[in-house]
């Protein structure tokens, strides 16, 4: 993927640095101090309660392929219990128990949430690097916790508010519609790239912060992830590897032009996390106050529909504003126009909202006759016009 910046941050991230964040903060495989017997116990007893869970709730075929995943779980579990100490020095069974706690939890979100997804993550749970689940790393924990260890803090001026809602973030991901070319606008900690990886497709993130891009490399190490530290308003989306879709989640104070720019090279599929005003740009009909250029192409071009709602808890910082997940999937009858055409065409148009139609057509020569064959009375507003009608008005001028 080219743009206007390098493929891949030009500082090499340094990977040791980062790497005991996860198994600090997120024991998910990690046990206590190999001589402490209470935390070797429960260890044991979840490698048993692994298996017996994943038989248990698996039937037919996969009998045998839930007894290995719960295993393979306990198995891990075991093995690294030996090699990874406590977080806090202590010579009783309560801190390897609280912490195997977590193991139980975590398996039973595996088998009876997670069953379908892929543990691309476990991998590297066995080099004792990165040892948590794609979903933990949306949580609260593990961005402060990361951020700690980078020294940094949420940069406002980047509208930097990271998603802390794992589970609502998961589901939204869930119900997308992704071509194996995926460009994520605005990474920052990698809680959506993670779980958008786990889908099996090809990740090019666009990260503005510098930190956040070298930070992002260095953690969350996968094949099909590339990371560019660059501008995602000026980033040229129609250099993409076609068909690809666009997912992220937007700063907020330019989610119009982003969103703008990303339509403009029209992706199969387009995901994004919005403040709620902006997201009812998309959907504004005719004589609407929101209604414009951006409701225009949306409407012409795609089928939309809001995933989730985000309240200001799920994130950290808190933003004073409600946050929504859309969904635009691209309609199998788009029409051929060139997107970025018509978009001027109705800037133009709508530019002065209370001028007749007419007084807004006098740069084209046969506007009077285009008018007439469409039966548009030459007094109309542009604002009263349909989507369709733009489309047909701009194939005739």
């Amino acid at each position: 993927m080219q743009g206007n910046f390098p493929s891949k941050s030009k500082t090499a991230p340094d990977r040791k640095r980062f790497r005991h964040i996860s198994r600090a903060q997120f024991p998910a495989v990690a046990g206590a101090d190999g001589e402490t017997a209470g935390s070797v116990g429960m260890t044991g007893a979840t490698v048993v309660s692994g298996v017996a869970i994943g038989c248990t709730v698996t039937l037919g075929v996969t009998f045998a392929v839930g007894a290995a995943e719960g295993a393979f779980v306990g198995a891990i579990s075991f093995l690294l219990t030996e090699h990874v100490q406590p977080t806090i020095a202590s010579s009783s069974a309560s801190s390897g128990i609280k912490k195997n706690r977590f193991i139980y939890a975590h398996l039973l979100s595996v088998l009876f949430r997670q069953y379908a997804r892929k543990p691309t993550l476990y991998a590297l749970a066995a080099k004792r690097e990165t040892c948590y689940t794609a979903h933990m790393r949306a949580s609260i924990e593990f961005v402060k916790t990361a951020l700690k260890e980078l020294s940094a803090s949420p940069n406002r001026a980047l509208g930097q508010n990271f998603c802390v809602d794992g589970e609502r973030l998961s589901d939204c991901v869930d119900r997308m519609k992704l071509e194996k070319t995926v460009i994520e606008i605005g990474p920052g900690l990698g809680g959506l790239t993670a779980l958008l990886l786990e889908k099996g497709v090809s990740v090019t993130a666009v990260e503005k912060d510098e930190t956040m891009a070298s930070y992002l490399s260095a953690s969350l190490v996968h094949p099909g992830l590339s990371v560019i530290h660059g501008d995602a308003l000026k980033f040229d989306y129609r250099t993409a590897k076609k068909p690809f879709s666009v997912v992220g989640n937007l700063p907020y104070y330019i989610t119009t032009p982003l969103c703008t720019a990303v339509l403009k090279a029209l992706p199969e599929s387009f995901y994004c996390m919005v403040q709620k005003e902006a997201a009812e740009r998309f959907f504004a009909a005719p004589k609407d106050k929101n209604y414009g250029p951006l409701s225009i192409l949306v409407s012409l071009y795609y089928d939309a529909e809001t995933l989730a709602a985000f309240p200001e808890a799920c994130f950290y910082p808190s933003p004073d504003v409600q946050s929504v997940f859309v969904g635009m999937t691209k309609k199998p009858d788009a029409p051929d126009a060139d997107p970025s055409k018509l978009f001027a065409f109705c800037t133009g148009l709508l530019s002065m909202r209370r001028k007749t139609i007419k007084n807004n057509l006098k740069a084209y020569p046969n506007a009077d006759e285009a008018l007439k064959s469409l039966s548009i009375p030459p007094e109309t507003r542009a604002e009263t016009l349909s989507p369709e009608t733009f489309l047909a008005l701009f194939r005739l001028l």
